[in-house]
């Protein structure tokens, strides 16, 4: 489960009602809107907007139960999730604004490609990869690995420095297996979960992050945060018993026990 708290402004609220617009178009258009203050935390839509209009509130958190509980009232059977993604894509896009060179994949978009013509790409060809990839990550796939990844990194650790060991390429394969739900119950996890994604929810979710460069100039797809290493292993342990690290772990641990006691020993 996660909390997702967002920034509110006028254009915040106006993305919300045009992504609810569009995903929720049979429920009457003044009931989304004051569903949507409901579930941000406020009395109605006009004291939502009274409230950003003023600088009185810059951020909210989001409660699904009460924008489907307001809908629910008026006969509108609504998700929570619909919401929660709406929300998501907001809390994107302010890390997407903060963080110019972060992508759907990653920091960047990698270094140049052969094309299909046998060809390597060109700066203008690099050029529009990155601008794709970074348009991807406000489409509406990205919002609940969002939520997913948001629900993994609740369990993590913070350090005061970033450490080694840390990559985020590793943490997004725990994060897409992570068993999780939605505060109100539904399922969420586990699922993919692209590798800008998790970034872009450690980012949002208050975590430091450092950026590395290949020996030919380009900008590494992988970052590393300021989490607890040997907290992020139990969680790979837990998450994904069957991987690679788990094996190599009662591996390791079976070989302990056999030097402590040899085969044909006596353990009493």
């Amino acid at each position: 489960m996660f909390t997702l708290t967002i920034p509110v402004s006028t254009d915040g609220l106006s993305a919300i009602k045009a992504d609810l617009t569009r995903k929720l178009p049979d429920v009457k258009s003044s009931h989304r809107c004051e569903a949507i203050a409901r579930g941000l935390g406020f009395r109605t839509y006009a004291t939502a907007l009274a409230a950003v209009q003023a600088g009185a509130t810059n951020t909210a958190q989001v409660r699904g139960d009460l924008f489907a509980a307001y809908l629910a009232e008026h006969a509108f059977a609504v998700s929570p999730a619909a919401f929660y993604h709406a929300a998501a894509k907001l809390a994107l896009r302010d890390v997407w604004e903060r963080t110019p060179k972060l992508t759907m994949w990653g920091i960047g978009s990698g270094g140049p490609r052969r094309k299909e013509d046998g060809r390597w790409e060109d700066f203008r060809d690099m050029n529009a990869g990155f601008k794709e990839a970074r348009a991807e990550l406000l489409s509406d796939g990205a919002g609940k690995p969002f939520l997913a990844s948001l629900s993994f990194l609740g369990r993590v650790t913070p350090t005061k420095t970033i450490r080694k060991g840390t990559g985020s390429y590793w943490l997004k394969h725990i994060a897409e297996n992570f068993a999780c739900s939605y505060p109100e119950g539904e399922k969420l996890g586990p699922t993919y979960v692209p590798n800008g994604v998790l970034i872009a929810a450690a980012l949002h979710a208050g975590f430091k992050m450092k950026t590395y460069v290949d020996n030919l100039g380009y900008d590494e797809l992988n970052v590393s945060f300021n989490m607890s290493k040997p907290c992020l292993e139990e969680l790979d342990y837990e998450v994904r018993p069957d991987g690679a690290r788990a094996q190599d772990r009662r591996h390791r641990e079976a070989m302990k026990r056999n030097r402590h006691y040899p085969l044909g020993s006596a353990t009493f």
